[in-house]
């Protein structure tokens, strides 16, 4: 399924940003090792404030979910 949205490239930006509007760390989680860490970096750069949020603002269940151990090399990919 990622190797298909992936063709989406930068069309996806918005449909990431409302997943992390849910707060939904799961979902997140999830989309954060899976199809998130395959985009390029320019896509990457469209969801750098998100991506800090998380790291610098973490919900609890975002820290549950030890997200800045995933989002750090994200950052450091841009």
């Amino acid at each position: 399924m990622e190797d298909l949205l992936l063709r989406f490239g930068d069309e996806l930006i918005p449909h990431i940003q409302y997943v992390f509007q849910t707060r939904d760390s799961t979902w997140e989680y999830f989309m954060l090792t899976g199809l998130i860490s395959r985009l390029p970096s320019e896509c990457l750069r469209m969801l750098k404030s998100d991506l800090k949020r998380i790291l610098e603002h973490p919900t609890d269940s975002e820290l549950l979910e030890e997200m800045d151990e995933i989002i750090i090399p994200l950052l450091n990919k841009i």
